[in-house]
């Protein structure tokens, strides 16, 4: 689906509801929660007018299927990014050389987009976001420290809303 307008994108799925996975630390569930909601109330680049924290659907990083969660995320976001990669290329731009020539609107948005995903800021957008390192992925040495204290790191799905 070409990502014609992005800030009326809500309208264009006929839904404004977005899901996103957040990774967090923290001792527990309430504490995680509340941690991903401030980061929110925060964050000036989206702003959404409701969010729930789906309990269900959330869990520690010692829980059965965590890794398995995790990886999938990932993949969701870097499917995204080859969307975006192959939509600049349906457009006709397939060398980097091609850039400093883009006209600004649609390929230059897709462009902003892509850099998004690929510097760190989160965006509606995103289905998974990292907020201890502020990415989209997730390093190493996080994986490691997940590793050996997997009840203090979360992944948390919520549902954000634009009304």
């Amino acid at each position: 689906m070409p990502l014609n307008d992005f800030l009326s994108r809500d309208k264009v799925l006929r839904k404004p509801e977005y899901y996103h996975r957040i990774l967090i630390k923290g001792p527990d569930f309430s504490d995680a929660r509340k941690r991903v909601l401030n980061f929110f109330a925060r964050y000036q680049l989206v702003r959404y007018s409701h969010i729930d924290i789906l309990e269900n659907d959330s869990f520690h990083a010692g829980r059965s299927g965590f890794k398995d969660a995790l990886n999938a995320a990932i993949t969701e976001n870097r499917e995204i990014v080859r969307s975006l990669v192959q939509e600049l290329r349906g457009e006709g731009i397939t060398a980097v050389e091609e850039l400093g020539g883009m006209p600004q609107g649609y390929q230059s948005k897709m462009l902003h987009v892509l850099t998004h995903f690929l510097d760190g800021f989160f965006g509606i957008d995103t289905y998974f976001y990292n907020l201890e390192e502020d990415s989209h992925w997730v390093s190493n040495k996080l994986l490691n420290a997940i590793e050996e204290n997997p009840t203090k790191f979360w992944l948390l799905l919520l549902r954000a809303r634009i009304l």
